[in-house]
């Protein structure tokens, strides 16, 4: 099959999903910006602009896509995140279409401007299927843009669990290192997670925090953990390569994410399939994957002093953050097996062809 995807390219979640196709169909990716990478069997369509702003290059993006797809004549077309790429897949009219809802673009976007709420109700509505990463955007998709629930299918991105998996650790490590990789973006509430990591440590100085990731918020958090007195006790860390993440997750002892929304966070998924316990915010799609109590611990958000009690619960009790890794690590392979939910898409991505090409497609 031909596919045309249109999504952001420098995101990795596009970068996997496009690398999984490329190796069965023909993949097509249409993005405003380049991936920085070749993936074999992936045609790249760059729509570089010098126009200022969103709604500004907007349609002339849009026209260019148009006559892309044309070229193109996919199979199919999908669309990742709703606000952008959802949108110029909707004003294509072309069948059969798929959008993806990550998060933000439900949850976030749409209640900032009737506009963008008319919009993602208009692209909701245009889809033939849409993807929810997690179960609480998918009630949020049915009950506040009145999708019908049969065209809504629960679908996170998953993890490679042969990449993604526990390793034992060093004997006799001398510090707990605690470990995020969410970035510094308001939405990740860093300065919440620093707080309570000071707060922690002076109850357990032999804590470590270690912060992975870019944003316009790291100089403000970088700034905040120097005058809480801890810059000896936190590390930051650049984006680095994707291949890295594993390394990371091998070196932690806890991951935390102190998210005040969110989907279905891949990187608490990878961080589960390798084994690690996880202090997590309870909200999205979250409790889907943590147990409180059971394979992790959740967290109220913005709430330093929670943050720090969670903390010292897994720092002071080993036997209790191996319990958690084990059954954490079973709960992805469960439900959030990469390979298993990739070939569910697949399967989808066929029936749908069928559905509007006939068997010759």
């Amino acid at each position: 099959m031909r596919l045309c995807i249109i999504a952001d390219g420098r995101s990795v979640h596009t970068q996997r999903w496009s690398a999984y196709f490329a190796g069965r169909h023909d993949v097509h990716l249409i993005t405003y910006e380049p991936m920085g990478r070749s993936i074999p069997g992936v045609t790249e369509h760059v729509l570089a602009t010098s126009l200022p702003g969103l709604y500004t290059a907007f349609w002339p993006r849009h026209v260019r896509i148009m006559r892309l797809v044309r070229h193109i004549r996919p199979d199919l077309v999908h669309a990742h995140f709703i606000t952008k790429f959802g949108f110029h897949a909707a004003f294509l009219g072309f069948s059969p279409t798929v959008i993806s809802a990550w998060g933000d673009d439900v949850l976030v976007l749409p209640p900032q401007s009737v506009l963008l709420k008319m919009a993602t109700r208009f692209a909701l509505a245009r889809a033939d299927l849409v993807y929810a990463v997690s179960r609480d955007i998918r009630n949020r998709i049915v009950a506040d843009f009145g999708v019908p629930e049969e065209k809504v299918k629960h679908l996170p991105f998953g993890v490679d669990t042969s990449i993604f998996f526990p390793q034992k650790k060093a004997e006799n490590r001398e510090r707990i290192v605690l470990f995020s990789n969410r970035g510094f973006l308001p939405v990740y509430d860093m300065t919440t997670l620093v707080e309570g990591f000071a707060l922690a440590y002076r109850e357990e100085p032999s804590l470590s925090l270690v912060l992975k990731g870019e944003g316009p918020e790291k100089e403000a958090v970088r700034d905040r953990v120097q005058t809480l007195g801890i810059a000896h006790a936190v590390s930051f860390l650049p984006w680095g390569d994707y291949a890295d993440v594993p390394r990371d997750l091998h070196a932690a002892d806890i991951f935390i994410t102190t998210a005040r929304s969110d989907g279905t966070p891949v990187s608490l998924l990878e961080a589960m399939a390798a084994g690690l316990p996880c202090i997590a915010t309870a909200v999205g799609g979250i409790p889907e994957w943590i147990e409180d109590g059971g394979n992790g611990l959740l967290i109220e958000p913005g709430n330093p002093g929670d943050v720090a009690e969670k903390m010292l619960m897994l720092a002071r009790d080993e036997e209790r953050r191996k319990a958690f890794g084990e059954r954490a690590r079973t709960k992805v392979e469960e439900s959030g097996d990469w390979e298993t939910l990739m070939n569910t898409a697949e399967n989808d991505y066929s029936a749908l062809i069928k559905q509007y090409r006939g068997n010759s497609a």
